[in-house]
């Protein structure tokens, strides 16, 4: 049973895809690399997908689902997705659901993994538009048997997406989490012609061509790339001319003319250690001109309520934040 592709697009179902996205995720319009990359998909064309952090990667999996599917519909196309993380194929499942796209992680967390993979024909076919899993358990027996074997599953499937694909070079050794470097095994027990959208995060050239050679992917396979240059963002480096514990060095972040919040440039200073972002963020508010509010200073860890890490991230968005000392956990939070 091989994978039929999308011979000829209908511009129609193309526009309306692209504008229930848009409606879905709360996005005024699709990038070029996100519709190219999904009509590739429904042309049955395998692609490695190269999109910075912050780019919109994931929209671009679930473009070719909406030309065939709309919420509310009882079309039966779904998308499978293997990724490396239970804690964020966990999310994606959930902010899917939210924004009312059926789908299903599942993980070594579900509660009842053998429900789940009984009667795939319903719980992953008629239910379910997204399946989200991790290589063990895409790679396992039981979800050979109970899914990949299924021929309603066969017959529904868009496409294979390889999520955080860096990964396999990064990881997959013997070591550690060997599965890695076998998906090539999965994609070979699917429908022949079946695309593989491969996607990762500004992956340099030597890591797309092992990744392209771990999966058995051609070389000259079709490329969606975007520029990381942000030219909103820039990077500096300072010498501390003062003791580090003093951070009296941040004294330079501060601008000769100081009179209201925005002319503090909206700035992520990164730290290693909670304690240290706490103190930042005292210094920043001790030493700031009078009449400026000590609350564009806020500190940011995985430790702090979710209700304040969800204001803070609001007050950068709003740019009502103007400097955010912090660990790496703001660099986990999902754009």
């Amino acid at each position: 049973m091989p994978f039929s592709p999308v011979v000829i697009l209908d511009p129609e179902r193309l526009k309306i895809a692209a504008q229930t996205l848009c409606d879905v995720f709360g996005i005024p319009c699709l990038h070029p690399h996100q519709e190219e990359t999904g009509q590739n998909i429904l042309r049955g064309i395998s692609t490695f997908l190269d999109v910075p952090t912050g780019g919109g990667k994931t929209i671009a999996f679930w473009y070719a689902l909406f030309y065939h599917w709309q919420p509310g519909n009882t079309c039966q196309k779904i998308i499978l997705v293997v990724g490396p993380q239970v804690g964020l194929l966990e999310a994606q499942a959930k902010t899917l659901n939210a924004k009312g796209i059926p789908a299903a992680a599942i993980t070594s967390n579900s509660e009842d993994i053998e429900e789940l993979l009984l009667v795939a024909d319903t719980l992953l076919v008629r239910t379910y538009r997204v399946g989200l899993v991790g290589p063990e358990m895409a790679l396992s027996t039981r979800f050979h048997e109970k899914v990949l074997k299924n021929d309603l599953f066969m017959k529904h499937l868009i496409t294979l997406v390889i999520d955080e694909a860096h990964c396999i070079c990064e990881w997959g050794g013997d070591d550690f989490r060997p599965d890695y470097r076998k998906i090539v095994e999965l994609a070979s027990r699917l429908p022949s012609g079946t695309p593989i959208l491969v996607a990762t995060a500004t992956a340099p050239r030597d890591v797309i061509r092992d990744i392209l050679r771990y999966l058995d992917l051609p070389a000259d396979i079709a490329q969606v790339q975007v520029s990381n240059a942000k030219l909103n963002v820039s990077l500096s480096v300072h010498i501390l001319q003062r003791e580090p514990e003093s951070y009296a060095d941040l004294i330079t972040l501060y601008p000769d003319e100081f009179e209201k919040p925005e002319d503090f440039l909206q700035t992520l200073i990164y730290v290693n250690d909670r304690q240290e972002a706490e103190k930042m963020q005292d210094f920043l508010r001790d030493n700031k001109p009078e009449g400026i509010d000590a609350k564009i200073f806020e500190f940011y860890h995985k430790d702090i309520a979710e209700e304040r890490k969800t204001a803070i991230q609001n007050g950068l968005n709003d740019a009502t934040k103007r400097a955010v000392p912090t660990t790496d956990a703001l660099g986990l939070v999902s754009p």
